[in-house]
Protein backbone atom coordinates (compact mmCIF):
# COMPACT_ATOMS: atom_id res chain seq x y z
CA UNK A 1 0.00 0.00 0.00
CA UNK A 2 1.45 3.26 -0.84
CA UNK A 3 0.02 6.92 0.82
CA UNK A 4 0.85 10.42 -0.25
CA UNK A 5 -0.09 12.96 2.31
CA UNK A 6 -0.52 16.71 1.06
CA UNK A 7 -0.85 19.21 3.62
CA UNK A 8 -2.63 22.82 2.51
CA UNK A 9 -3.75 25.14 5.38
CA UNK A 10 -6.25 23.19 7.53
CA UNK A 11 -6.56 20.48 5.34
CA UNK A 12 -4.79 17.18 4.61
CA UNK A 13 -5.19 14.99 1.52
CA UNK A 14 -4.60 11.25 1.96
CA UNK A 15 -3.96 9.13 -1.75
CA UNK A 16 -4.68 5.65 -0.74
CA UNK A 17 -3.15 2.88 -3.51
CA UNK A 18 -3.39 -1.24 -2.55
CA UNK A 19 -4.92 -2.72 0.09
CA UNK A 20 -5.30 -1.55 3.20
CA UNK A 21 -5.01 -4.96 5.12
CA UNK A 22 -3.27 -5.36 8.32
CA UNK A 23 -0.01 -3.65 7.67
CA UNK A 24 -1.13 -1.32 5.65
CA UNK A 25 -3.72 -0.46 8.11
CA UNK A 26 -0.70 0.23 10.72
CA UNK A 27 1.03 2.33 8.32
CA UNK A 28 -1.99 4.19 7.67
CA UNK A 29 -2.10 4.86 11.53
CA UNK A 30 1.63 5.87 11.91
CA UNK A 31 1.30 8.55 9.35
CA UNK A 32 -2.50 9.64 10.38
CA UNK A 33 -0.17 10.05 14.09
CA UNK A 34 2.02 12.75 12.29
CA UNK A 35 -0.65 14.94 11.53
CA UNK A 36 -1.13 17.80 13.92
CA UNK A 37 -5.10 16.87 14.12
CA UNK A 38 -5.74 20.29 16.62
CA UNK A 39 -5.40 22.25 13.63
CA UNK A 40 -7.25 20.48 10.58
CA UNK A 41 -10.70 20.90 9.76
CA UNK A 42 -10.76 18.68 7.15
CA UNK A 43 -8.84 15.49 6.37
CA UNK A 44 -9.54 14.10 2.97
CA UNK A 45 -8.90 10.44 2.05
CA UNK A 46 -8.79 9.69 -2.20
CA UNK A 47 -9.89 5.93 -2.01
CA UNK A 48 -9.52 6.01 -5.72
CA UNK A 49 -6.94 3.47 -5.49
CA UNK A 50 -8.21 0.94 -2.87
CA UNK A 51 -9.63 -2.27 -3.75
CA UNK A 52 -10.04 -3.51 -0.02
CA UNK A 53 -10.32 -2.16 3.54
CA UNK A 54 -10.03 -4.79 5.97
CA UNK A 55 -11.23 -4.20 9.47
CA UNK A 56 -8.31 -2.84 11.30
CA UNK A 57 -8.54 -0.60 8.44
CA UNK A 58 -11.77 0.47 9.21
CA UNK A 59 -10.25 0.78 13.10
CA UNK A 60 -7.79 3.22 12.02
CA UNK A 61 -10.07 5.26 9.97
CA UNK A 62 -12.68 5.28 13.02
CA UNK A 63 -9.70 6.27 15.48
CA UNK A 64 -8.67 9.50 13.09
CA UNK A 65 -12.45 10.60 13.04
CA UNK A 66 -12.44 10.17 16.93
CA UNK A 67 -9.03 12.07 17.43
CA UNK A 68 -10.18 14.68 14.70
CA UNK A 69 -14.24 15.27 15.34
CA UNK A 70 -13.37 16.86 19.12
CA UNK A 71 -11.53 20.02 17.44
CA UNK A 72 -14.47 20.36 14.67
CA UNK A 73 -12.91 18.26 12.17
CA UNK A 74 -14.48 15.92 9.25
CA UNK A 75 -13.54 12.90 7.64
CA UNK A 76 -14.10 12.71 3.74
CA UNK A 77 -13.59 9.83 1.76
CA UNK A 78 -13.49 10.55 -2.06
CA UNK A 79 -13.42 8.10 -5.09
CA UNK A 80 -14.64 5.14 -3.19
CA UNK A 81 -15.50 1.84 -4.87
CA UNK A 82 -19.35 0.80 -4.88
CA UNK A 83 -18.27 -2.75 -3.30
CA UNK A 84 -16.35 -0.53 -0.39
CA UNK A 85 -19.25 1.51 -0.41
CA UNK A 86 -21.83 -0.86 0.05
CA UNK A 87 -19.71 -2.66 2.55
CA UNK A 88 -19.33 0.87 5.06
CA UNK A 89 -23.37 1.29 4.22
CA UNK A 90 -24.07 -1.81 5.83
CA UNK A 91 -22.26 -1.02 8.79
CA UNK A 92 -23.68 2.26 9.04
CA UNK A 93 -20.20 4.14 8.49
CA UNK A 94 -22.01 6.56 5.82
CA UNK A 95 -23.22 8.01 8.50
CA UNK A 96 -19.69 8.92 9.96
CA UNK A 97 -17.83 10.31 7.29
CA UNK A 98 -18.62 11.69 4.14
CA UNK A 99 -18.56 9.92 1.68
CA UNK A 100 -18.46 10.18 -2.24
CA UNK A 101 -18.16 7.60 -5.23
CA UNK A 102 -16.05 6.83 -8.01
CA UNK A 103 -17.32 8.27 -10.93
Amino acid sequence: MELNVVAQDNQVRVEIAGNIDERGAEEMKRRFLDLDLAALKEVVLDFSGVTFIGSSGIGKLLLLYKNLAPHGGTVRIDNMSKDIYTMFKVVKLDKIFQISLAS
